[in-house]
């Protein structure tokens, strides 16, 4: 089908202006609620929205009911729906500019739209800055000084909510997550603290931190947080919460809690948003209501110190962080179906790694010390291959042979990790293959991956793939969608061609564990596993420490839904090379 070729961000961009317009006429909640879940799943997708459009795969998209598949349907034909457009006709245009500072939701954006004759989205911020600075918002009905000065501060400083703001890599959060640990656990009143939200989730990317901490002193803990060095503003303070922004610009929630009452808090600002929906939608068919304190029957608080606790008095069993999205594992658990996802112990072998043959910086011999330490059965040395327009045939010939021989001898002179040889072979423009296969034909297996030319149009680069996969001694698809986290958007192919050709050729496809990758993204992943696709998870390491980067890839499975089974790796060696084979 053809239609207008709307990106996520678009249609997101579009619900949300929806709901908050929704939100402002004040309609039905249940109608709020169903934009609200529809919002927080289509925005954690990573497969294109406009393409399961055009595949007539919406209704396949959990949570989305009729209403908005329908919506969807017609901002897709024509770009725009008639609906939406006839609910947003009296509201001032301006208070949609509004929606990303923060504090500002949509019935105070209305207001001060409304206030200040906000019109043009072009000039909205800059008219309110004037307001602002005139002392003018602070006499409007709700508002105050203490706003009109947060929202000054927003605009001046662009502190824009998390949607607007560059978010960091896992690495990048888990050395903020330390430091602040670290300088809290030097206040003894600290019991339990654990970053929660989509840091906890395991989010490919992490934009605000959550912090929940368990103490029965709050006033000393919170005064200990906001002495904490690396602060730079401190938004909001009450007798159970400070909300700051470091100087790096990443802004902190702590919430205090009691020990009795912590594992509801955990459970709470974990999330999602719309796990949690749907968990409290659970919880009122059973005659109970939920918060971060606990769960209420009828007038009676019952507080948990755990999770577990918290999610066995719903009848459920745990939930793991990594699939709390908001999709149906609320009801999978309700059924007992929830499947046990994969643990880092669950790995027998890494097959994806680069030493000082292309550009790694440690040896064979070296990355083969660490992978046992690490207790893997095996290894697969994978150099990018060498280039034979630059380097000639003769001198790759002879670079290949003196690779096979030195990793023979690496065998035969220990037996602890098996030593597999293989390449990273660029699937180039033309469809063809960085290396003939004279040479792939000699290989223990071969990865190959598309590493130039991420502009293709969606026909080219799913052919491109696809001839790729027609090659008998092709075994592995490394990182298959290109992506690299904040700094460069994914391949777009056909991903159901995709799947289903890896499947009928018995073609692997790769979760990588590099952070700035993690591709598979996981809600691919999720549909790769039920076209019945196998996987590994490989670190992709340039070096000995990066082999620890399988714990990442080991995440981003676990938020696909991915158990053991799934994964070939998890293999003893004999049975992996076994299934090398069957290629």
């Amino acid at each position: 089908m053809e239609g207008k070729n709307l990106s996520n961000k678009e249609v997101v961009t579009t619900l949300k202006e929806i709901l908050a317009a929704l939100e402002v006429k004040g309609v039905n909640p249940f109608r709020i609620r169903a934009y609200q879940n529809a919002i927080s799943i289509l925005d954690n997708l990573t497969v294109s929205i406009f393409d399961l459009w055009q595949n007539k795969r919406l209704g396949e998209i959990p949570g989305i009911g009729v209403g908005i598949e329908s919506h969807l349907n017609e901002l897709f034909s024509s770009g725009k729906v008639e609906e939406f457009e006839q609910v947003k006709q009296d509201l001032p245009e301006g208070m949609f500019s509004l929606l990303g500072l923060r504090g500002v939701g949509a019935k105070r954006a209305f207001k001060l739209a409304a206030a200040f004759k906000l019109n043009d989205r072009e000039t909205a911020l800059d008219k309110l800055k004037e307001n602002a600075e005139k002392e003018k918002i602070q006499i409007l009905e709700g508002f105050g000084e203490k706003m009109e000065k947060s929202i000054l501060e927003a605009i001046e400083e662009q502190k824009m909510t998390k949607n607007f703001k560059v978010r960091f890599l896992l690495p990048q959060a888990e050395q903020i997550v330390s430091r602040i640990v670290s300088y809290m656990q030097k206040c003894k009143d600290v019991e339990k603290i654990e970053a929660a939200g989509s840091f906890r989730r395991r989010n490919a990317t992490i934009g605000d931190l959550d912090i929940p901490i368990s103490t029965n002193n709050p006033e000393k803990v919170l005064k200990h947080f906001l002495k904490f060095p690396e602060i730079g503003d401190v938004i909001a303070t009450g007798d159970k919460k400070a909300s700051v922004v470091l100087k790096n610009d990443v802004q902190v929630d702590i919430r205090v809690s009691t020990p009795q009452a912590y594992g509801a808090m955990l459970q709470y600002f974990t999330g999602s948003k719309q796990h949690n929906i749907l968990l409290r939608n659970y919880a009122l068919n059973k005659g109970m209501s939920l918060s971060e304190y606990g769960i209420k029957i009828g007038d009676t608080l019952k507080e948990f110190s755990t999770e577990e606790d918290f999610y066995k008095e719903l009848g459920l069993p745990y939930i793991p962080p990594e699939i709390r999205h908001g999709n149906y594992e609320v009801e999978t658990a309700s059924k007992n179906k929830l499947p046990k996802l994969i643990e880092l112990k669950d790995i027998k072998g890494d097959l994806h790694m680069h030493t000082t043959a292309s550009d790694g910086v440690n040896t064979i011999e070296e990355m083969v010390q660490a992978a046992e330490s690490l207790g893997y059965e095996y290894i697969g040395i994978s150099d990018h291959a060498p280039s034979i327009q630059s380097r000639g045939l003769g001198t790759v010939l002879k670079m290949v042979s003196d690779a096979r021989k030195k990793i023979d001898e690496l065998n035969q002179s220990q037996d602890k990790v098996k030593v597999l040889f293989g390449y990273e072979v660029s699937i180039l423009v033309d469809n063809s293959l960085g290396l003939p296969d004279d040479i792939l034909k000699n290989l223990d297996f071969v990865i190959v991956g598309v590493h130039t030319a991420f502009n293709q149009d969606k026909k080219t680069v799913t052919e491109r793939i696809l001839t790729a996969m027609e090659n008998p001694y092709v075994n592995i698809i490394s990182h298959p969608s290109g992506r690299m986290l904040n700094e460069r958007d994914p391949i777009d192919p056909d991903w159901n061609k995709v799947f289903e050709a890896a499947r009928d050729k018995n073609i692997i496809l790769e979760i990588n564990g590099q952070p700035f990758r993690l591709d598979l993204p996981d809600d691919l992943i999720k549909t790769a596993i039920e076209c019945g696709v196998k996987l590994v998870i490989s670190s992709d390491a340039h070096s000995t420490d990066e082999l620890l980067f399988m714990r990442y890839g080991i995440e981003n499975a676990r938020r696909g839904w991915v158990s053991k089974e799934n994964i070939l790796n998890t293999l003893s060696y004999e049975k992996f090379v076994k299934e090398l084979k069957s290629r």
